[in-house]
């Protein structure tokens, strides 16, 4: 068996970006950015009105009060989209609307809520300081500043961001074509009628949801029996992949026939067994430049196994500068007691109390206790020797949300 590091390392050895495509900025949240995102113009592009109300000369308005108003004489009304034609000059002001382009002249705004229009002016019933409302141009992003490296996720914000800058189109990684395959002959596909001895496949959704959110286009094959046969029918006649994904098969009963399987198709074998506890039985290789991962098939097994190796992988392929599942430190809630021997990555749900994270383990640590990957935010990685984790001791965790 290795350490999570080194099959990590291994993994991320052969793992190489793909190539890239343009597409629409309305079609890119959750894409991968490829190009570095420079504007072209400063943002604001101009300065102007972060409130309705008047445009004015800080100067004309100091000390004015609701006792003590200074009236101004109104030369225009200057809507979003438009540029006054006047500039403000001593004892003048221009009603000015949010988002509007700042009249020459005029170096403050004060609210309407500060104001009582007159037979042809205004009144001001408060002082405002120099830039007071104004969104001065440059101030969010300056004329060819870098906004976005490549390398980043796309949300929202980095969708109004780039479209901020004029941008309708933006260069974005290609996702990996993961097939995910589910093995076994006990497995039952959901919605068919339950069958003593059975099970309901549940790792293909799971493996099928993870790819997918960590940006692959995922596609999932099915469900395959424990006979040789149909394990090479269903993966001979999946197409090109970027990665294929197993669930099953992967240990050594005599039912487990993925390895070889797999060996005999010509898979190039990276790693066969790792020292952490869930998911020892895993088994990554190359096939045809592509990778195969055979996952353990306990369904809490299979999601941790994914999250540490088949994830950083797929991130790699879409070029993200960040590669797995951010890690960090927490308190934790209550001790317990442990077998040492292999690494252990416990489930436990965060909890913030005055500023500082805490963690509870989730009650029962079976790999086959689902319930525990839906209940929990992080894992807890504990080092192979640990036999006792005291309360309120630091740990270290992984963030699986």
């Amino acid at each position: 068996m290795i350490s999570v590091e080194e099959a990590t390392r291994r993994l991320l050895k052969k793992a190489r970006p793909l190539g890239t495509e343009e597409v629409p900025v309305r079609r890119a949240l959750g894409r991968t950015l490829r190009e570095d995102i420079v504007s072209p113009l400063s943002i604001p592009p101009f300065s102007k009105s972060a409130m309705d109300g008047y445009a004015v000369r800080s100067a004309d308005v100091a000390g004015a009060s609701e006792k003590s108003p200074v009236e101004l004489r109104v030369l225009e009304d200057v809507p979003a989209g438009r540029v006054g034609r006047h500039r403000v000059t001593r004892g003048t002001a221009s009603r000015i609307m949010t988002g509007a382009p700042m009249p020459p002249g005029a170096d403050a705004v004060v609210m309407v809520e500060y104001t009582k229009r007159t037979k042809g002016g205004v009144l001001i019933h408060k002082e405002v300081g120099k830039g007071t409302h104004v969104a001065r141009a440059g101030e969010d992003v300056r004329k060819g500043q870098r906004v976005l490296k490549a390398g980043a996720v796309i949300r929202a914000s980095e969708m109004g961001m780039i479209a901020a800058t004029g941008r309708s189109k933006v260069t974005v990684g290609i996702r990996p074509k993961v097939l995910v395959l589910s093995t076994g002959s006990e497995i039952l596909a959901p919605g068919r009628p339950w069958r003593p001895g059975h099970i309901y496949d549940s790792n293909g959704y799971s493996l099928t949801g993870l790819a997918a959110a960590r940006g692959a286009d995922a596609r999932f094959l099915g469900i395959a029996p424990d006979r040789r046969g149909a394990l090479e029918k269903k993966i001979g006649g999946a197409g090109r992949f970027d990665m294929l994904i197993l669930s099953g098969g992967v240990s050594v009963g005599d039912y487990d026939l993925v390895q070889d399987m797999l060996l005999g198709m010509g898979l190039m074998r990276i790693f066969w067994k790792v020292r952490m506890k869930p998911g020892k039985p895993v088994l990554a290789g190359t096939y045809d430049q592509s990778f195969v991962l055979g996952l353990p098939g306990n369904p809490v097994s299979c999601m941790v196994t994914f999250e540490l190796f088949a994830r950083p992988v797929l991130e790699a392929m879409l070029g993200r500068r960040e590669l797995g599942p951010a890690r960090g430190r927490a308190h934790l809630l209550e001790g317990t007691k442990l077998k040492p021997g292999r690494r252990k990555f416990l489930r436990g749900r965060l909890i913030e109390t005055e500023g500082r994270l805490y963690v509870r383990l989730f009650s029962r640590q079976e790999s086959g206790v689902l319930r525990s990957m839906v209940e929990s935010d992080v894992l807890v990685d504990v080092p192979d020797n640990t036999t006792v984790l005291d309360t309120g001791s630091i740990v270290d965790i992984v963030y699986l949300r």
